[in-house]
Parts: structure tokens; C-alpha cells; sequence
């Protein structure tokens, strides 16, 4: 091969292509907090952040279920897999979390945050509102199911506690019957 012929790109793989996108679609929404909060103050950009992140939560929720063709979630099991496929989809290696179901609950324990090392990283972990969980919460209301999210959606937990996890009760029959049996 001469000096002046150019190798053919590698092609990425699926996964490769997700994970390119997942982390453009963060730098995205990072950049955009970023410089709201350069312009207009954190509370400002918290504030904002609230309504897209949960806004967009819900739109993305939304589209999975119409992608999967569900059009309202009618047991666990159906749940279970639409969450672990939103986490896998849309943040996948991002988040690093557990998820167990108990006592009428889906109990969430988040080891590795993406939204926590940014705003780490940037300086403002202590006054920066949990997008992710505001995401969270817009799934929920996608999937049209009675829930309390415990505890509510506020300051980074990692930052004030060194961990983060929440509990989403889910006002469902089938939820808690599932447990029972």
C-alpha cells in the first residue's frame, strides 16, 4: 500500500453504534445543562432539566412500548422486561444498577451514575437535581401505572448520602398478587 491510498474505515458493530449514540446523546444533554447553568444559574437548569428529563422519559418510554407493541402493561413480568430493556437501550453500560421486587415494590440500587461522575466532574454534585431519576419517573407515567417513587426525586443522592437507590411502589393488583403467590 502507497503513502497516498487510504484503509477503509472499520465498520462499528450494533453494539458499538449503540453505545456511540447513548454517549452522544449524554455528552447532548450534559453540555446542554452545562451551559444552561453557565447562563441562567442552577436552579435555573435544574428546574428546566426537571421538565425535559421526565418530558423525555415519557416520550422514550412511549416509543419502546409502541416498538414492542405493548399498549398497557398488564403483569410483572411484562414490567420487568420493559424496564430492563429501557436501562439496557437507553443507558446501558452509563448506569450500573440492581433491581430486586418485593413486598408490592421495585427496589433500585444504583452503584455507577453517569449523571453523578458528570456533575461530579463539573463541580456542582451538591446542588444538581437527579435527572435520571426524573427520567425514571417519566417511564412511569408512559406506562400509565399508579406508583410512589420513595424517596422522592430531589438532590443527587451520591453526593449527599454516597449512595442512590429508590423504591417504586406500584399500585397495581398484579404487582402485589405476584408477590403473594
Amino acid at each position: 500500500m502507497t503513502e497516498t491510498q487510504e484503509t477503509v474505515p472499520a465498520r462499528l458493530n450494533p453494539a458499538q453504534r449503540e453505545d456511540l449514540l447513548r454517549r452522544s446523546w449524554m455528552a447532548n444533554d450534559g453540555l446542554w445543562f452545562y451551559h444552561t447553568a453557565q447562563a441562567s444559574g442552577i436552579d435555573a437548569a435544574n428546574e428546566r432539566n426537571i421538565v425535559v428529563v421526565r418530558e423525555f422519559g415519557r416520550q422514550e418510554m412511549r416509543r419502546l412500548m409502541r416498538a414492542l407493541d405493548i399498549r398497557e402493561v398488564t403483569n410483572l413480568d411484562q414490567y420487568q422486561r420493559l424496564f430492563d430493556t429501557a436501562v439496557e437501550l437507553f443507558l446501558g453500560p452509563l448506569i450500573q444498577l440492581t433491581d430486586t421486587y418485593s413486598s408490592a415494590a421495585h427496589e433500585i440500587s444504583v452503584s455507577s451514575c453517569f449523571a453523578f461522575t458528570g456533575v461530579r466532574r463539573a463541580g456542582i454534585e451538591k446542588v444538581y437535581h437527579c435527572g435520571p431519576g426524573e427520567r425514571l419517573l417519566g417511564w412511569l407515567e408512559a406506562m400509565e401505572l399508579g406508583s410512589t417513587v420513595v424517596p422522592e426525586v430531589g438532590l443527587c443522592q451520591m453526593a449527599h448520602t454516597g449512595s442512590c437507590g429508590y423504591r417504586v411502589e406500584v399500585d397495581a393488583p398484579w404487582f402485589r398478587l405476584a408477590e403473594e403467590s
